[in-house]
């Protein structure tokens, strides 16, 4: 997967631009194919056949962009409230010459970017929230289908945590390593909850 060229253009802007912008303090580009390109794709198995996917606290693209490459089918919404990010992300967009996604700078708890954006399949973050802001954050942007994949290190378990406070289950809880021993993760996957409504007898 990461023979795709597109991935060798992404690493060389990345790492470009991280000069000035300070996008990963990850810097090697070995570690950065790995901790941010593989650790991205991990969570292909769990994406839908097709659909809309929303990232958020995107950073320098990560999981959205990798996400892309891999399938180009489907739709990638990136947001992040740092601008210089969205900044890097619109001209990775550019260069890759990338259909069907945007980077958009503002906060996922706007009501307005909420009525903007709309609904997702699946709402992804890695590593940026814990889990139950992330669940919280995104609530509203969800439908009864939506998957919330939250990817995490191996300490994810929140002491007193319930998914289900936050109008959530837990599906799926994988655990993974990184190439060249770089890492153990694991990758959290949530489905809605939702009350059926009764219609009175």
């Amino acid at each position: 997967m990461l023979s795709d060229p597109h991935f060798k253009t992404y690493l060389e802007l990345l790492l470009k631009w991280n000069k000035v912008y300070n996008l990963t303090a990850i810097t090697d580009p070995k570690e950065v194919q790995i901790k941010h390109f593989e650790d991205s794709l991990s969570a292909l198995p769990f994406l839908p056949k097709t659909g809309r996917i929303l990232d958020i606290g995107t950073g320098g693209g990560f999981p959205g962009v990798p996400l892309k490459i891999a399938r180009p089918d489907l739709e990638v919404v990136l947001l992040d409230a740092v601008r210089k990010k969205i900044t890097f992300c619109e001209a990775a967009i550019r260069e890759l010459g990338l259909k069907g996604i945007k980077a958009i700078h503002g906060r996922v708890e706007d009501e307005n970017q909420i009525r903007q954006l709309g609904l997702f399949d699946v709402i992804i973050t890695r590593a940026t929230f814990s889990l139950p802001e992330f669940l919280t954050l995104a609530l509203p942007y969800s439908s009864p289908t939506t998957l919330a994949i939250a990817m995490k290190g191996r300490d994810w378990k929140v002491a007193g945590f319930k998914a289900e406070e936050n109008g959530w289950k837990l599906k799926e809880a994988f655990d993974y390593e990184l190439s060249e021993d770089l890492g153990s993760r694991s990758l959290v996957v949530f489905s809605r909850i939702y009350q059926e409504q009764v219609s009175p007898s």
